[in-house]
């Protein structure tokens, strides 16, 4: 275990971490509570909004790539801090409205913010505990992103209807600008994991000749398609569906993150009942996702269902993104790369997101309502491969084991 201020022991030094890892969710999800009125003010489109999100998801997938290396290189607290401050500059100045094209690249420079942060966190969560422990730690660790999409949506939500679209980005952005000084008294003896034998940049890319690695791209790909979608386009979906005003369909909303926050508190149930095997957990997940965006698919869904299905669908994926993003990369804890494991599968994850998001955007705007089925039933296809996929991958773990 690494050493620590004694003021801030291993229960603060996770609880410091957690809040900054929730803060960046915050300033995540205020996209999709500003994007109904933005739209319906004109400001954008719908094309520009599955933009905005692309460039977001392809951003944050390149900057996985870099700074999963360089979160296993540098001291997890220098990370943290500056990838708050890139978010907090990005979100303040996004507030202020300016040109299209430089709130893309506003965008572009939150979405760089936010990848510098959880191959650190998983770093911290190493370093604190044994390994043992560090899995569950971790995928505690990850229930920070349903916990920053409630508060999200709750406060994005109120500085809309209260104060204007602006301040759903200004607030979250002084929000992370005060959480970096936090963290750098609570990490700031916390020290680099790779070993010195091993701090090249090619040491990290070889992980990817390990067939276990290699094998998790596809499915880290289609949840990312799926759970950063659903977050993306949620409030657009209700207000477009069902007529309902932002605060309104808030309410529906909140029943997404909610379920996901319990879907990713009961991963550890899960992965006992699967025999602390994170494969078989992930394929069960993506089949129940698989199951609801099919029943979505069907006419006349009222809103409540809608909400329950699609809070189902971000539920499982989020089970899933804990085996995948938290557990899985700590298999190369020893090799002192666990979070330039994650950093790959990250980027996986987002480059799905990212290219979904700017395909989504076409088709609603093209389609319309009918949009959004295509979206839906391609949630179902894609979460059946992967649920294959990770069942074939389990089958092999067991008879490996």
């Amino acid at each position: 275990m690494a050493q620590v201020r004694s003021f801030w022991s291993p229960a603060r030094c996770f609880a410091v971490t957690y809040a900054a890892y929730t803060a960046i969710y915050v300033a995540r999800v205020n996209l999709s509570m500003v994007s109904p009125a933005l739209k319906d003010a004109g400001v954008l489109t719908a094309a520009q909004i599955g933009l905005l999100g692309g460039v977001f998801s392809v951003t944050y997938a390149a900057g996985r790539l870099l700074n999963g290396i360089l979160n296993d290189r540098l001291a997890p607290w220098t990370m943290i801090a500056a990838g708050l401050g890139a978010v907090g500059f990005g979100n303040v100045l996004s507030g202020l409205f300016p040109p299209f094209a430089l709130m893309v690249a506003l965008w572009g420079i939150n979405a760089y913010g936010q990848s510098m942060l959880w191959g650190s966190v998983l770093h911290v969560v190493s370093a604190l505990y044994d390994p043992a422990k560090a899995r569950l730690r971790s995928a505690a660790a990850a229930t920070a992103v349903a916990t920053g999409n409630l508060v999200g949506i709750v406060a994005n939500a109120w500085l809309v209807s209260r104060f204007g679209p602006r301040f759903a980005y200004i607030v979250p952005g002084l929000l992370n600008l005060v959480m970096a000084p936090l963290v750098f008294a609570a990490l700031g003896r916390l020290p680099a994991s790779a070993p010195a034998h091993r701090r090249t940049v090619a040491d990290s890319f070889r992980i990817v000749a390990f067939r276990r690695m290699r094998a998790m791209l596809f499915p880290a790909l289609c949840h990312g398609i799926v759970k950063d979608n659903v977050s993306l386009w949620m409030a657009v979906y209700f207000v477009d569906a069902f007529r309902v005003d932002l605060m309104k369909s808030s309410y529906f909303l909140l029943l997404v993150p909610a379920v996901g926050l319990a879907g990713r508190l009961s991963y550890e149930f899960f992965y006992r009942r699967c025999g602390s095997n994170e494969s078989a957990v992930a394929s069960r997940a993506f089949a129940v996702s698989a199951v609801m965006a099919a029943l979505l698919l069907l006419p006349g869904v009222p809103p409540w269902a809608a909400a329950i299905g699609l809070g189902l669908i971000y539920a499982a994926v989020s089970v899933a993104s804990s085996s995948l993003l938290a557990v899985f990369p700590l298999r190369f804890a020893r090799l002192g790369e666990s979070a330039s494991a994650s950093g790959f599968l990250d980027f996986a994850t987002y480059f799905g997101a990212g290219v979904g998001s700017i395909v989504y955007g076409v088709v609603v705007r093209r389609f319309g309502l009918a949009g959004y089925g295509v979206m839906f039933a391609s949630w179902a296809v894609l979460s059946v491969a992967s649920s294959a996929i990770l069942a074939a991958i389990a089958r092999r773990q067991r008879a490996a084991s």
